[in-house]
């Protein structure tokens, strides 16, 4: 039976397939199947542009970016714009160059408006609260619909939304320390009497477990999901500040995530050798995106923090 296709899946399959087989098949797999799934519209436009431009469809190509800049009001990174050969089919064209200019002002109007943003949805006071981060290239709006679930009832989920944009609705982590203070500033809002969970998606795992570790926030236990850590065997050491804060973990990761399982693998051996009770689920045929029965994996989670109060 063929997995639910999902938003990140699309995109996954589509990267697969361009690598094995070319841009041409990911451009007709991409066409073919970007009304099904819900996510950022925006990606799902730039996809396919890159994709028929790379495939020299430069007609077609220019028809989508028009549609997504001119007709939807999207905008992408101007420096990508500039730099990504697959678009080079297109650069003789003016009109290309006109849509390129467009974006560039309003990255620039983008930019100079953006701010931290706390989306939070309770049903009652005095709930134990969950955060959850996005992952780079995603937003508050897409983490809110995974992480609001069965499971997750009876408890305040507070969604933060990175200050640093990269396009239209795509927001991103790169400057860490940036990140881990707006984290600390959101944590700040939410006082709570009851237990404090921090949870996310690869990029937000990385700014989750660096305020942590710092001691930027307080929390009871971590749900990680695909956690993107380049830089985990050099926080080894810093990771010593978890030991002694009654702190528990689950870690998820695809066993087909290549760029997140080793370092999902290198956490849970951490953790193991500071002491820190934890859990580290590895999921058969999984890349890198969430679980598709991501509901119970989180009442799995949910059940093995709680269990360690």
């Amino acid at each position: 039976m063929m997995k639910k296709l999902t938003y990140t899946r699309l995109l996954n399959e589509t990267i697969t397939i361009y690598e094995k087989k070319g841009s041409l098949e990911a451009y007709q797999f991409m066409k073919e199947n970007a009304e099904k799934v819900d996510g950022n519209k925006a990606q799902l436009y730039n996809f396919q542009y890159a994709l028929a431009a790379a495939s020299d469809l430069k007609e077609e190509a220019l028809g989508i970016m028009k549609e997504a800049i001119l007709d939807h009001g999207y905008w992408y990174e101007y420096a990508y714009l500039q730099e990504d050969e697959d678009l080079n089919s297109l650069r003789s064209f003016k009109e290309f160059q006109e849509l390129v200019e467009l974006c560039k002002s309003r990255e620039e109007d983008a930019k100079k408006e953006a701010k931290p943003k706390l989306t939070i949805l309770s049903e009652g006071q005095n709930q134990p609260i969950l955060m959850a981060l996005h992952g780079d290239q995603e937003n508050a709006k897409m983490t809110s619909s995974v992480w609001n679930r069965p499971a997750t009832q009876g408890y305040t989920l507070a969604f933060p939304q990175s200050s640093q944009i990269q396009f239209s609705d795509a927001f991103e982590w790169e400057d860490l320390q940036k990140g881990v203070q707006e984290i600390q500033e959101h944590v700040k809002e939410l006082s709570s009497h009851n237990s404090f969970l921090i949870g996310g998606f690869s990029a937000g795992c990385r700014v989750a477990l660096k305020a942590m570790m710092e001691g930027r926030v307080s929390v009871d236990g971590f749900v990680f999901v695909a956690p993107w850590l380049p830089e985990i065997d050099e926080w080894k050491e810093a990771m010593t500040s978890l030991q002694n804060t009654n702190i528990s973990g689950y870690i998820i990761c695809g066993d087909q995530d290549a760029d997140c399982l080793e370092g999902s693998k290198a956490l849970s051996a951490i953790l193991e050798e500071k002491g820190i009770a934890h859990e580290l689920k590895v999921v058969k045929g999984l890349d890198h995106e969430y679980p598709e029965a991501f509901n119970e994996s989180l009442q799995r989670a949910l059940n093995f923090l709680n269990k360690r109060k």
